[in-house]
């Protein structure tokens, strides 16, 4: 089992992580090595081995350290408003920052690791399906959103033009995607 904690007990745990962040940055998952985070962190392999079994267990430990500082959507008032930037929070968190790499770099690890892809969707994806429930009962309270609306297929028609470009079609993350992508998914579920 991946350990994923990444409210580090530590200072060993924290440098450890503190410097697989610092070389995600700097070469992202394909040139992260055990060995480059025990020297960066002065700790021995062992270590980290006793933490984490593999380099993609610490991504993924990095990864969701960058989740779980997601704070929840505040509530705009308008059910699209609230979708566009939250789409468009994650288009822009996915196309300019680290997060984005990690993802690309761990997309074939958690295809192939079984143990691996379920820490994700546990700590990472569950956060993001977690938070387009509450905009979608938002929106069904506001009368905006049909209430028998699916939260987790509205969640992934919205993420999965996002994912798609970032891991296979290399489209650009642009500016109005998140615009484009909710004007499709919207009407699908809204009462007018």
């Amino acid at each position: 089992m991946p350990q994923t904690s990444t409210s580090p007990s530590t200072p060993t745990q924290r440098a450890i992580l503190d410097a697989t962040r610092e070389l995600l940055a700097e070469g992202g998952v394909e040139k992260l090595t055990i060995e480059g985070v025990a020297a960066r962190a002065g700790v021995a392999k062992t270590t980290i081995y006793r933490r984490w079994r593999s380099k993609d267990e610490l991504a993924l430990a990095v990864l969701i350290a960058m989740v779980e500082q997601i704070v929840s959507f505040p509530d705009l008032g308008d059910t699209r408003a609230e979708l566009v930037a939250f789409v468009d929070g994650a288009v822009k968190i996915l196309g300019s920052t680290l997060m984005g790499r990690v993802m690309q770099g761990l997309v074939s690890d958690l295809a192939a690791d079984p143990e691996l892809a379920r820490a994700f969707r546990e700590r990472v994806v569950s956060v993001r399906v977690a938070e387009v429930k509450r905009l979608v009962e938002r929106g069904i309270e506001r009368g905006d959103l049909r209430p028998e609306t699916d939260h987790e297929l509205f969640h992934e028609l919205l993420f999965g033009p996002v994912y798609y470009r970032l891991l296979l079609s290399g489209a650009p993350l642009d500016d109005d995607l998140a615009e484009r992508v909710v004007a499709a998914v919207l009407p699908a579920f809204a009462t007018r």
